[in-house]
């Protein structure tokens, strides 16, 4: 308890920080005099684009870099204890006990062929000084405090037995068995589900606040930061460049990078409205010597000053702090610096011309374990979809992983054979993947990449092709500069843009987008999705847009397919399945996602999906989301719904459909 007038001292108190990575073309300044204090049971979020010096900073805090990364100088403060002073021996008895971590990928994390009760209890024993047994009993015990059913078999389980969530978790309880003061989570939910996500987020916020545990938060997802966060951090080029409170973060923002970055997220209400507002340029290379502020090139409110001289931070406010030298940093310079342009829905000529037909469309696969002889088990992926795609329009398609989505995308390309089923298409189909650097040969140039499709299918001669790559790179937003590069040489969002050049080389029709903005920062995502609507309305151009990202699908679509265990649950406009879902399960997914509001998100009672999909190895009689919904009666279990009319316009698969 703490009386009155006692002065709670920080748990963690980072002063003055600086990290460097030598690299063969100089030295990158991660972390640039980074300082900040996290009080005991505070939970602060640290956010910006990739590269800025998030990750790096974990790191540094937990003396975890190994060469070429070290700590040039400043202090870390645990408790009053300064870690850059401890010994490798001490730094292991810190780790764990005092300070635990949860990493944003739980697979490379946890020993593949070790079993989760030896990976738990072995610290558990170490830290707390249990017996075998008394360990092992705790971690079932923390495994059942983080929702994972049946503990007692599952901590025998190994890690690849399990799924993306389920790992995830045992992590999480990995991390509070010890009992630490303080947990840094670094993007634990990235690679989630929305539904897996909003559990694993309610989880770390139940327990750390009845552990009283301190929490460092590193995501992208700014929704996820108004739902956790009570303080949030904004890092751009190693610098921590705004201090706040969730609540000011979110309604005052003070730097002009916070603005923009607030602005690039799609809003639950931003239907039929304008493009998404986006960050001009790109981040600063980090091993040139910077002067003045790093965003200036980038900011629409940038003076001479700002070219002059670098801003410290500065208070704002009571619990505020930002480092601008524009005290409301952009104020009415808000304003796009392109023309504002609807961001229309399907309305041209061919509106209603169907260009793919997918009718009872089946696709199964057969697997068997080579470690004993039996039977063949069945894998449902795809089970009876019918869908429609019309002319310029975006199709969207979400759902968890496993629900067939791009199992689904894989039978509209050909590189998969259906079981049953038709699917007509009218003109080609191309395709976009989610990570366009593992799609591209590292050693062709640009030029040669989006040239490709054209020489295999033998089109036109040498000057038609160059002249017809020029001009796909200066429609998806790039200099022809880029094309003598390679794709090392590009970031993330030219990457993507280059991807859809390809795409669009052989001018097809339908253009299936799978996860396309999934590994993108918010600022770049926002530039996909605007260049993705613009393509749609200039060229005719249809979309299939796979992603578990709902607000980007909702903001992006004409048309949304909700798929469950294989099935189309339901099927219609964007505005009616989002603003009115018919199905238990849509509402389920849509009440999972994060609101970018704070004061929002306090309001928001919690509706967290229970549980996780059920095998696509057993046929299911009925509802195949019956063992998730509160809504399921004994007609559920033993009677399969069908797809049918809901509405004027809608289609949903559920015998309550409302």
């Amino acid at each position: 308890m703490i009386h009155q007038g006692e002065i709670l001292a920080p748990l963690l108190d980072v002063r003055n920080l600086r990290t460097e990575f030598a690299t063969d073309t100089g030295t990158v300044r991660a972390v640039d005099d980074a300082s900040f204090s996290i009080m005991p049971g505070e939970r602060i979020a640290v956010v910006g684009e990739s590269g800025s010096g998030k990750s790096a900073m974990a790191m540094s805090i937990l003396r975890l870099l190994v060469y070429p990364g070290r700590v040039v100088s400043g202090d870390v403060l645990l408790e009053g204890r300064n870690i850059a002073q401890l010994s490798e021996r001490q730094l292991n008895q810190l780790r764990g006990r005092s300070v635990g971590t949860v990493f944003q990928d739980p697979m490379s994390s946890l020993d593949p062929v070790m079993r989760i009760s030896k990976q738990m209890t072995a610290p558990i024993m170490r830290n707390l000084g249990m017996s075998y047994k008394q360990a092992y009993a705790e971690a079932v015990e923390w495994l059942r405090k983080v929702g994972i059913p049946d503990p007692e078999r599952r901590i025998t389980a190994f890690p690849f037995e399990m799924s993306g969530g389920m790992r995830q978790r045992v992590m999480i309880a990995m991390a509070l068995s010890c009992r630490p003061k303080l947990l840094i989570a670094d993007e634990p939910t990235t690679a989630l589900d929305v539904t897996i996500q909003a559990q694993i987020v309610e989880i770390l916020k139940t327990l750390t606040s009845e552990a009283n545990t301190a929490m460092m938060f590193i995501t992208h997802d700014l929704g996820l930061v108004a739902r956790l966060a009570d303080k949030v951090a904004v890092m751009y080029a190693g610098r921590i460049v705004e201090f706040a409170t969730v609540g000011e973060i979110f309604s005052a923002p003070r730097h002009p990078y916070t603005q923009s970055l607030l602005r690039t997220i799609p809003s639950p209400t931003a239907l039929n409205t304008s493009r998404l507002p986006q960050i001009p340029g790109l981040p600063p290379d980090m091993k040139k010597t910077l002067r003045g502020c790093a965003f200036r090139e980038r900011c629409r409110a940038a003076t001479e000053i700002c070219a002059r001289e670098a801003p410290e931070l500065s208070h704002r406010g009571a619990n505020h702090v930002a480092a601008c030298w524009q005290p409301e940093g952009l104020g009415s310079s808000a304003i796009d610096a392109e023309p504002e342009r609807a961001l229309r829905r399907n309305d041209g000529p061919f509106r209603d011309r169907v260009i793919v037909e997918i009718n009872n469309l089946n696709k199964h696969f057969t697997s068997s374990s080579f470690l004993s002889r039996a039977s063949r088990n069945v894998i449902r992926a795809v089970n009876g979809v019918n869908l429609r795609v019309r002319q310029g329009e975006t199709l969207g398609i979400v759902g968890e992983s496993g629900c067939g989505k791009s199992t689904l995308a894989r039978l509209l390309l050909g590189l998969e054979r259906p079981c049953s089923g038709e699917i007509f298409t009218e003109g080609l189909t191309q395709m976009v993947f989610q990570d366009p650097a593992s799609s591209f040969n590292p050693k062709m140039r640009i030029r040669n990449i989006i040239e490709e499709p054209l020489l295999v299918k033998g089109k036109g001669d040498w000057r038609t092709r160059q002249t017809r790559v020029e001009d796909l790179v200066k429609l998806v937003g790039l200099d022809p500069a880029h094309l003598d590069r390679f794709p090392g040489q590009l970031s993330g969002g030219q990457l993507q843009r280059i991807a859809v050049a390809r795409a669009l080389a052989l001018e097809p029709s339908v253009v299936v987008a799978d996860e396309p903005t999934s590994a993108l920062d918010v600022s770049v995502r926002a530039q996909i999705i605007n260049l993705l609507a613009d393509l749609k309305q200039e060229l005719g151009v249809a979309f299939v847009f796979i992603s578990h990202d709902l607000l980007t699908v909702q903001y992006i679509s004409d048309r949304i397919a909700v798929m469950y265990l294989g099935e189309v649950v339901e099927y219609g406009p964007a505005d009616l399945v989002f603003n009115s879902p018919a199905h238990p399960y849509t509402k389920a997914l849509i009440d999972a996602v994060p609101i970018p509001d704070p004061a929002r998100e306090s309001r928001r009672a919690s509706a967290v999906l229970r549980g996780e999909l059920p095998s696509p190895l057993n046929e299911i009689s009925g509802c195949t989301f019956a063992t998730r919904c509160p809504l399921a009666t004994e007609q559920c279990r033993t009677e399969k719904p069908k797809l049918r009319q809901h509405r004027k316009s809608r289609e949903a698969a559920c015998h309550y459909a409302k």
